[in-house]
């Protein structure tokens, strides 16, 4: 289930608790006609068993993706998680009351609503928070599978803090900048040494946060962005004064950026050597052509 299915169970099922409570609120505190209290025990007892079925779907749901997720849980996930678990036995000691306890019926109530506040306080931290920040993120079309999708880059921010950083630091991912294709195959490498990393779902969301503040849009030359490929690039072969002090024409600084990639074609891409060319063109050479 995707992300948005189960915060619409997650909320189904507060929903379902809510009625159930307010069912049995009715029932204790008004005098009802025999015809009405018997509807209200048999809509109630429907309510009970349609969130104990949804609940333990859920449950389900979230089992199999705490199993398939190597990375550790965020603190927000964690209490979720705790949460929840902690639902489940609170619902078998209600059935046990009412089935085998009957004596202490009169307490039903309170354990309906110490129920209540757990599911509450479940759903909030998951589908509440995830409804809360798809209202306000920032989104970026990325194209997967022959059609556009819309991706989260809130969330994709987070996918890559939590899994990225499991296997090496987060400065090496900062450290690049890439067209969308060339992030689509990096994420895609750094999921083939470890396939249960992180689903489709979260690689695309990551490609997207990687594509709207670290990529390269080879459409458009911008001076900001060749600079900081030369300040990250440029160095690991020689020191950056060695750049900034030549005086050059473009085409010499073509032919240099050219030399310098022929020494180790990986330095910079085409998309990375167009950007830092027109750095190079613009800022460099009119520099020089000024003295």
């Amino acid at each position: 289930m995707s992300p948005i299915e189960t915060s619409i169970a997650a909320f189904s099922l507060l929903g379902i608790g809510i009625v159930a409570v307010t069912l049995i609120f009715i029932l204790l505190g008004r005098n009802e006609p025999a015809g009405h209290q018997k509807f209200l025990r048999w809509a109630h007892r429907i309510t009970g068993y349609i969130f104990i079925i949804l609940y333990l779907f859920i449950c389900v749901v979230m089992l199999r993706r705490l199993t398939v997720n190597s990375a550790a849980l965020s603190a927000n996930d964690a209490l979720h998680a705790y949460f929840g678990i902690v639902i489940f036995p609170m619902i078998v000691a209600k059935i046990c009351i009412v089935r085998f306890y009957k004596k202490y019926c009169n307490r039903l109530p309170i354990y309906g609503m110490i129920i209540m506040t757990a599911v509450y306080m479940t759903v909030t931290l998951s589908a509440g928070y995830y409804v809360l920040s798809m209202a306000k993120s920032q989104y970026v079309f990325l194209l997967d599978k022959g059609r556009l999708v819309k991706v989260n880059i809130n969330i994709g921010r987070k996918v890559v803090r939590q899994k990225c950083s499991t296997c090496h630091s987060l400065e090496r991912v900062y450290a690049y900048v890439k067209t969308e294709a060339d992030w689509q195959n990096y994420v895609m490498r750094m999921r083939a040494k470890d396939p249960l990393i992180m689903s489709d779902l979260e690689a695309l969301q990551a490609v997207g946060y990687l594509v709207k503040n670290l990529g390269i849009d080879d459409t458009k030359l911008d001076v900001q962005l060749g600079m900081r490929i030369i300040l990250e690039k440029c160095h690991k072969c020689h020191t950056l004064e060695r750049i900034f002090t030549f005086k050059k024409t473009r085409a010499e600084w073509a032919q240099t950026l050219e030399l310098m990639r022929s020494f180790d074609p990986y330095l910079l891409n085409d998309s990375e050597a167009r950007q830092v060319n027109y750095y190079l063109g613009k800022i460099l050479a009119k520099q020089q052509a000024g003295q």
